[in-house]
């Protein structure tokens, strides 16, 4: 080793001792000062927490930029140092600076709502100063744009921390710009409108110009306005330029309908109402308001739909079709086109004849489209229910039909349903509406039968295609062979099965490719349809339905169109199938006879024979009150209400008419143990049948009759205090039905 590289040996030596020795105290150094600025960015961040803050110096419009400037200095030093510290230091010193830096954010949110709070009261100013020009154009502009910034700033108003200085900055402007926009809003708002109204009048929108005025004058009507004067002028101006426009039509009857103007005339001139379809107007009368117009007008066709034309403006309504009254329990099907209107009428009246107020709400299946209601056009597509006030002679009547043309719509029922809060007390149905689809031209195969009208020369297949046939041009077939016109009307019927080419214009050819063969069955008399009743009633689970049919013939039944079973003729000609019944409901019996041994048909068909069983038992509803409070019971006259016939949803199935027999007798009780039987037709006792019920005049009681009479004599032999109905025999409805008399019905007031 020579001495030049000894130098460098024992140089590198110290300068290695020196390097140990100082590393401890350089890194104590750096962590003393890291705890400094950590300390300072601490103190920093107070200082600014009370320049921010109402409790401290803050005054809600001087920014602290100073403090908020030094505390942001001071976090940026602390954090930098940290950057060459160790991890457990980094993790100490970085929690510290949580709360410094927290201040700083809330610091921000305080300097942009003083700048925004300059804003709003800058544009505060400007809207000022625009008001005093007294020019209301630039009120307007100037309104505007206060409004707009004062949206936009507030937000920054509503993030300042705590609530005592965000309320200090947000008083300072938001109280008086809020004033001032609130002062100025309505002006503004009706300039508006009236500039709106005279653009839609431009374009020709006089309809939405006329709400626009409406809106604008009800501002002026019920608000005091700086520029009312001015600003009602020019509204007048407008308004004087709107031309009157025809708001609606109604269909008053066959020869009357009303006009509703858009606004108030002085005159009309007959020639300014016209329509089409040939119907003439005859004379015209203006209501005292100067608003509705009421027209005289020629005979409206039934079906037909007219549409009016005034001033450029038309409005249209629809004619009833041909009425078909509604009775309950009317069985008569209606078979119709696709393209005819029909009219339904539901009279609505309560027990005494006076016209009902209650709604009536109507029912209208998925395959219906009703067109007017009470001759008002009111386009309604089902399956859909709406609710209409009766006329004041109590009908509800709409006009429909079909709800596509091309579409069948098959054993549709239209109900009408009288309703007493929200509830349905009485309950109206129609008979069967079928609309079938006019069939196109073209071949068709093996399609079934569904309903043939001999007299009017056509046949309906299952899928609801209407066939016209011809008394000639058209060529026949009967399972093939060639028959006359008048061989294969005969031939026809439900359930056979049919081919062919169809024209509705030319000639057609109709092959029936397989006969179905049934014959007339009779049911039992009892069952007959009584006039006034909803179908026949009885009380129980089970019936047995029976009669007469062709001798070892099969009879096929079916429930609401649901195949239940079949039974046999016997050798004399009569049958008997016994079934279940819905309890509480309307069961629609189905049944028809055919050979023994032939396949089923999938559903009864238009020509089977029909029964309506409505089930449920014949209850007492209510009693009414005496009219002497005597305590004597001789003479007074009260009514039994029979209780409707509801099913579990509680919806109306019938309203039963009493018949009360020769021997109908009543018995009551009272608290003492005296009980008594009044019976029809003796000691001046009545039972009289009245509607929904039956009223019994008591007569005279006769001790001297014993038992007759006096069942129990109690302790006096008088009726007294309320008394209890014990029971009431020879009350029945139309089918014999015997009434039930639950307890608790008693007679008061006598």
């Amino acid at each position: 080793m020579n001495s030049k590289t000894t130098k460098i040996f024992v140089s590198s030596t110290i300068a290695a001792s020196a390097f140990v020795a100082v590393a401890p105290n350089e890194q104590a150094d750096a962590a003393v000062n890291i705890e400094v600025l950590v300390k300072n960015a601490q103190k920093a961040g107070t200082v600014l927490k009370w320049a921010i803050s109402i409790e401290g110096t803050a005054d809600g419009v001087t920014q602290p930029w100073t403090q908020f400037n030094a505390a942001k200095s001071a976090i940026a030093k602390a954090e930098a140092a940290l950057n060459g510290a160790s991890n457990s230091d980094r993790l100490k010193y970085a929690a510290l600076l949580n709360e410094p830096k927290t201040q700083l954010q809330r610091a921000q949110g305080y300097l942009d709502a003083i700048t925004a709070s300059a804003k709003i009261e800058a544009k505060t100013k400007a809207l000022s100063e625009a008001v005093r020009t007294n020019n209301l154009e630039q009120v307007e502009v100037a309104y505007h744009a206060m409004t707009a910034e004062f949206r936009k700033q507030t937000i920054l108003l509503d993030r300042v921390y705590g609530q005592s200085t965000r309320d200090k900055i947000r008083n300072v402007v938001k109280g008086p710009a809020e004033q001032l926009i609130n002062y100025l809003k309505n002006d503004v708002t009706v300039r508006m409108y009236i500039k709106a109204a005279a653009e839609q009048q431009r374009i020709g929108k006089y309809v939405e110009a006329d709400k626009i005025i409406k809106e604008a004058q009800t501002i002026l009507n019920s608000n005091i306005l700086i520029w009312e004067s001015s600003l009602q002028k020019n509204l007048d101006v407008v308004n004087t330029s709107q031309p009157v426009q025809l708001v609606s039509i109604s269909r008053v009857d066959s020869t009357t309908v009303t006009v509703k103007l858009s606004k108030v005339v002085s005159s009309i001139q007959l020639s300014e109402f016209t329509f089409d379809n040939s119907l003439s107007v005859s004379r015209a009368v203006l209501s005292n308001d100067g608003t509705v117009v009421t027209l005289t007008t020629a005979v409206q066709i039934p079906g037909i739909k007219y549409t009016m034309k005034f001033k450029g403006n038309s409005a249209s309504f629809t004619v009833p079709g041909s009425v078909v009254p509604i009775q309950v329990g009317n069985q008569t099907i209606q078979h119709r086109e696709t393209t005819e209107v029909l009219s339904l009428v539901a009279n609505f009246t309560d027990s005494f004849n006076q016209l009902s107020k209650d709604t009536v709400r109507v029912d209208i299946p998925a395959g219906i489209k009703v067109v007017s209601v009470n001759g008002i056009e009111n386009t309604i597509a089902g399956a859909k229910s709406f609710n209409v006030t009766p006329e004041k002679n109590g009908n509800v009547t709409i006009a429909f039909t079909a709800k596509d043309v091309n579409v069948a719509a098959i054993d549709n029922v239209i109900t009408f349903n009288r309703m007493q809060n929200n509830k349905v007390i009485e309950t109206k149905s129609s008979a069967k509406m079928n609309f079938y689809a006019p069939a196109k031209a073209g071949s068709f195969s093996n399609k079934k039968i569904y309903y043939v009208d001999s007299y009017n020369n056509y046949f309906v297949t299952t899928d609801g295609m209407k066939y016209k046939v011809k008394a000639s041009g058209d060529v026949y077939r009967n399972e093939g062979i060639a028959v006359a016109f008048d061989s294969f009307k005969s031939a026809l019927d439900v359930e056979d099965t049919i081919s062919g080419t169809y024209n509705p214009t030319t000639n057609s050819s109709f092959d029936i490719t397989s006969n179905f063969y049934f014959i007339d069955v009779v049911l039992d008399s009892k069952f007959a349809y009584k006039a006034g009743t909803a179908g026949y009633r009885m009380d129980g689970s089970r019936i047995d339905l029976n009669g007469t049919a062709q001798p070892n013939y099969e009879i096929i039944f079916y429930k609401n169109s649901a195949y239940i079973g079949k039974t046999r003729v016997n050798a004399n000609g009569s049958w008997s199938f016994p079934t279940n019944v819905d309890q509480n409901a309307i069961s629609d019996y189905s049944y028809l006879q055919q050979v023994a041994g032939k396949a089923t048909p999938t559903n009864p068909g238009s020509v089977s024979k029909t029964l309506r069983v409505v089930e449920g038992s014949l209850d007492l509803l209510s009693v009414s009150g005496g009219t002497t409070a005597d305590e004597d019971l001789s003479n007074e006259a009260l009514v039994f209400t029979v209780a409707p016939l509801k099913n579990n949803n509680g919806l109306v199935l019938a309203q039963d008419q009493v018949v009360a027999l020769a021997s109908a007798s009543i018995v009551v009780q009272d608290n003492d143990g005296t009980k008594i039987r009044f019976t029809n037709n003796q000691d001046n006792t009545k039972f009289t049948p009245v509607n929904n019920g039956f009223q019994v005049k008591f007569g005279t009681i006769d001790a001297g009759k014993g038992s007759a009479v006096i069942i129990s004599q109690g302790k006096d032999s008088l009726l007294t205090g309320p008394l209890k109905v014990i029971s009431i025999d020879g009350i029945q409805n139309a089918y014999g039905l015997d009434m039930k008399v639950n307890t608790g019905f008693q007679i008061t007031g006598y």
